[in-house]
């Protein structure tokens, strides 16, 4: 039995956009929820995916409205595009079972500017980090890692399109591994994925075989 996805927010919702039309996030989606109005609740509404606004103005506010809504629920696991940091009881309440999907190769490039400090520094590989949620900030274990050459010859936008894609593969993945329940939360938050394989290559955010033919998604990284 899988785990129900309840997907954080608080910005433009372009990972969603294409995340949430998968056809099976219908099902394996609970709700989507922000802090705030913003273009997430449009695209979730578009998608025809649940949503609600728990109006907060810091992140520990936004963290005591979550862990009150989703008191008792050990049978639901978070996927945070979250621009603040979450606290308090929600963690202790949830642990192991809340996830942020960040724009750099963790343990590199930790807040905000995840893309942009990556690109500032000199790095030849950008990317991005499916980790555990923990009380610091992007510190909590890693689960899924993409890695891509940066293209220093091209614009900034088209290498940071490449990061966006590596992010939809990657959160397209978590979702279907939560969904078909192949994602264990351990006890002491320890998260274990059934199955799990890992072949390098150029991008390795450790796809399923079958991951493009079931998602319908073009493989436009060129992934081997």
């Amino acid at each position: 039995m899988g785990y129900k996805i309840v997907i954080l927010g608080s910005t433009g919702g372009g990972v969603l956009s294409r995340v949430g039309a998968q056809p099976f996030m219908r099902e394996a989606t609970l709700e989507v929820v922000t802090d705030r109005p913003c273009g997430m609740l449009q695209v979730a509404d578009r998608l025809g995916l649940a949503a609600v606004t728990l109006p907060a103005d810091t992140g520990r506010a936004f963290s005591d409205a979550l862990a009150q809504r989703y008191a008792g629920r050990d049978d639901i696991v978070f996927l945070s595009f979250y621009t603040r940091l979450l606290s308090g009881a929600l963690l202790d309440q949830h642990r192991g079972r809340l996830f942020n999907c960040h724009p750099s190769i963790l343990p590199s490039f930790k807040g905000m500017h995840g893309f942009e400090d990556t690109l500032a520094s000199s790095s030849q590989f950008m990317g991005c980090s499916l980790h555990q949620i923990d009380a610091g900030m992007d510190s909590g274990p890693i689960v899924i890692q993409a890695a891509l050459p940066i293209d220093r010859r091209l614009p900034v936008a088209d290498n940071r399109h490449k990061v966006f894609l590596a992010q939809v593969y990657t959160a397209v993945q978590f979702c279907r591994w939560a969904h078909d329940g192949r994602l264990q939360v351990m006890a002491d938050g320890e998260c274990r994925i059934e199955g799990l394989r890992y072949a390098p290559s150029a991008v390795a955010p450790n796809l399923d075989p079958d991951f493009f033919a079931f998602t319908g998604l073009t493989n436009e990284l060129g992934l081997n």
